[in-house]
């Protein structure tokens, strides 16, 4: 029990560095959010956005929180088309 909320005891000192390494950097590869349609997380491209200066997201329909669980073909599709598109970034 005390190692599964070992995550809960640390969030506060997890946020705190996450927001120090924040304000040093951000990511300057693309990154994509993938969120289920009924999941916790609606836009998870606009969570990351404060991360990346390049975010780009997709929705998948009928998923939740296991999204390759409960909809592979619709995720590998996502990576596929934001890995092809790739080289399109900067433009």
């Amino acid at each position: 029990m005390r190692a599964s909320l070992a995550y809960y005891r640390d969030v506060a000192e997890s946020a705190r560095r996450n927001h120090e390494a924040l304000a040093r950097a951000h990511l300057t590869v693309p990154v994509l959010g993938v969120s289920g349609s009924h999941g916790s997380i609606p836009d998870m491209a606009a969570t990351l956005s404060p991360w990346a200066h390049n975010t780009s997201g997709t929705v998948i329909r009928r998923s939740g929180h296991f999204l390759p669980d409960e909809q592979p073909a619709a995720v590998a599709a996502a990576l596929h088309a934001f890995i092809e598109g790739a080289g399109d970034c900067g433009r």
